[in-house]
């Protein structure tokens, strides 16, 4: 594998990386968001904040989300407060369609970093995968952090691998094919 410079994250936007109709976001503001070797990721509009419950989820069985995760829209003027501690699930404003022969690792912007928001654990994007990018975001520090809509929280790193998979994602039994909202866990398919 080997990571793809702006000169081949551009090339596949021209080539339809990003399905400017399901995103919220224009190619002007997208290509300015390319960097030497990542592409940054912007805070969609939807989150999922969670809720209290007593109830136990059980990982990789059927549950009600709605008993969890409650569903809110970010306001644009406001963006969204976090405290030390609050976590929430949020997506991109960017529609992703993976190329057959690359996947993404998401990691957390330098500058977010700085002050203490955390993008946690899911962030592999298989080859094939059409959706916005789910978002495990945490405030780690402690003081609260406002983040706005359309923030620029992740950056996500292309590698192109050294074969195109006998199946991609898009060919497998899979969970979060063409996405829009912030996804809590789902089932497990077999």
């Amino acid at each position: 594998m080997s990571v793809i410079c702006d000169i081949g994250i551009l090339q596949m936007i021209d080539e339809g990386l990003v399905d400017f109709s399901r995103s919220e976001i224009d190619p002007i503001t997208l290509r300015s968001q390319v960097n030497p070797n990542t592409m940054d990721l912007s805070l969609g509009q939807f989150v999922r904040w969670p809720r209290n419950s007593q109830n136990p989820v059980v990982f990789g069985k059927p549950y009600a989300a709605d008993e969890f995760w409650e569903l809110r829209k970010i306001d644009p003027q406001h963006g969204i407060l976090l405290e030390p501690g609050d976590i929430f699930l949020g997506c991109s404003r960017e529609f992703l369609r993976i190329p057959r022969d690359v996947c993404g690792q998401v990691f957390t912007k330098s500058s977010l970093g700085r002050v203490f928001i955390n993008h946690m654990m899911a962030g592999v994007i298989d080859a094939g995968f059409e959706g916005t990018i789910t978002l495990e975001l945490k405030n780690e520090g402690k003081h609260s952090i406002i983040l706005p809509y359309g923030a620029r929280v992740v950056q996500i790193q292309f590698n192109r691998l050294e074969m195109i998979p006998e199946r991609d994602y898009s060919q497998r039994i899979n969970r979060y094919q063409g996405q829009i909202q912030p996804e809590p866990a789902r089932e497990e398919r077999l």
